[in-house]
């Protein structure tokens, strides 16, 4: 019995010492609508195909800041991996003038609050790289000047 009492203790013991790996997060099914269409953006239309995800706020300087980044993205990998950014805001043409002020040439998807939110979006901006199987391979937060560079280092993984 005492045997019995010393190893559950040790068990319990060095369960405490593992942390458990938490899951890989999903892009999971997501329909949003595209800003200056009358169409819903569905990443069931994408299975199969690696996705790469901005989301951003039209009131965001850093996200302003990002943009030309994720557009030279789109320009160098847009055939091979599927870009949007995903605003925050409720408003489209709100979405609509920024992203056209800054040159933003990728599908822009406005309401995306809840789906950052269940991604565990905390700032702005913030980019995730899905694979093939929509899991997140790589994620930023906030902006750099060397984005495009570690953007394109990424993508170009992905897309082997």
């Amino acid at each position: 019995m005492k045997k019995l009492i010393v190893a559950i203790a040790l068990a319990f013991g060095l369960a405490a010492c593992f942390k458990p790996i938490p899951p890989v997060p999903t892009l999971g099914e997501v329909e949003l609508p595209v800003v200056g269409e009358e169409t819903v953006w569905s990443s069931a239309n994408y299975k199969g195909k690696p996705v790469f995800v901005v989301f951003m706020g039209s009131w965001c300087p850093y996200c302003q800041m990002t943009m030309p980044a994720v557009t030279a993205m789109a320009n160098e990998f847009g055939d091979e991996v599927e870009i949007v950014g995903v605003f925050m805001d409720n408003d489209a043409e709100d979405v609509k003038i920024v992203a056209k002020e800054h040159g933003l040439t990728v599908k822009a998807l406005y309401d995306g609050a809840d789906v950052a939110q269940s991604l565990g979006v905390n700032g702005l901006p913030h980019a995730v790289v899905f694979d093939k199987k929509h899991r997140a391979i790589k994620e930023w937060e906030g902006f750099k000047p060397t984005l495009a560079d570690e953007y394109r280092e990424a993508l170009q993984k992905v897309t082997k």
